[in-house]
């Protein structure tokens, strides 16, 4: 099976190369391409291609002679509407187009849990959109609509939250900390991405939730505890807790969060589980283990 993976060196594509790997499929089958050079030096063992799949180029010639392409090219966070209509929609019609003219008939899509939220922000408008453009394609499609994802080089979710708590001895929380998160563990994710591409599930949409809610708060507490010393929560008002975090981000010069993803963060969304593991038969790694793991 020769996979291409767009947008494949950052954390979801580095962690799908290792599980891809560790489950004897051959690293000279697997392509990635992506625009992001640092982020290519987490990928081993398979070819790389530094391209920028919004706009045309010869990264359309990879496609020839592919058996399934998993698309994980996204923008995640920006101020900015364009770098997500660029990312979300315009990498995604370029995929497909690229696909049609090798006659590639398989796309394994990753969009977002995002798309259902009650909150419509740039990200969950361009990724509703890209979902449509993989839909309407003609080609044979799967749509995994994955919820918080966490695992190794993961440093944007529960990755920050560990190494925020290993240089202060707490971690603030926003408002009463009471909002239902539904972490899955990186590596349960890939697992289901190998029984997807070993029995193709045509034309489906899966919302792959983590098996149990857990509050940001617990959330929070665990993560302290598998760091270990003395760590306390540090409750904050939603709007000070806005205010601390771009102080603090402006501080260090470095911007991972925006004020729509705390608005996110704390509006409050369940979404509807669906067992996917036992469709799949999946053993789900639980929010303890996995941190476990991480640290």
């Amino acid at each position: 099976m020769r996979i291409i993976i767009t947008g494949g060196g950052g954390f979801v594509g580095r962690n799908l190369v290792r599980i891809l790997i560790e489950n004897n499929f051959n690293p000279e089958n697997i392509v990635i391409i992506d625009k992001n050079k640092e982020n290519l030096k987490f990928v081993e063992k398979v070819k790389t291609v530094i391209e920028d799949l919004s706009k045309k180029g010869k990264w359309i010639n990879e496609f020839k002679d592919v058996d399934v392409v998993i698309n994980l090219a996204a923008q995640i966070s920006s101020l900015d509407y364009e770098p997500f209509k660029k990312n979300n929609i315009e990498a995604t019609k370029n995929v497909i187009e690229a696909m049609k003219k090798f006659k590639v008939k398989k796309i394994l899509h990753f969009s977002s849990v995002a798309v259902l939220s009650v909150r419509k922000d740039f990200y969950a408008e361009t990724k509703k959109e890209g979902e449509e453009l993989v839909i309407n394609s003609g080609l044979s499609y799967c749509i995994l609509r994955p919820s918080l994802m966490y695992g190794p080089t993961d440093d944007k979710n529960v990755g920050y939250l560990i190494n925020f708590s290993r240089k202060f001895h707490f971690l603030p929380i926003p408002g009463n900390g009471k909002s239902p998160r539904q972490p899955i563990y990186i590596d349960d994710v890939c697992l289901l991405v190998i029984e997807n591409l070993k029995n193709f599930p045509k034309n489906r949409i899966i919302n792959v939730n983590g098996k149990d809610i857990i509050y940001f708060r617990d959330m929070v507490k665990i993560i302290l505890k598998e760091v270990g010393g003395f760590k306390f929560r540090l409750f904050l008002p939603v709007w000070l807790f806005k205010i601390a975090m771009v102080l603090y981000q402006k501080m260090r010069g470095k911007e991972k969060f925006t004020l729509e993803q705390v608005d996110s963060l704390t509006s409050g969304d369940v979404f509807e589980i669906y067992p996917w593991w036992d469709e799949f038969d999946i053993r789900t790694t639980s929010f303890d283990e996995g941190v476990r793991r991480m640290i």
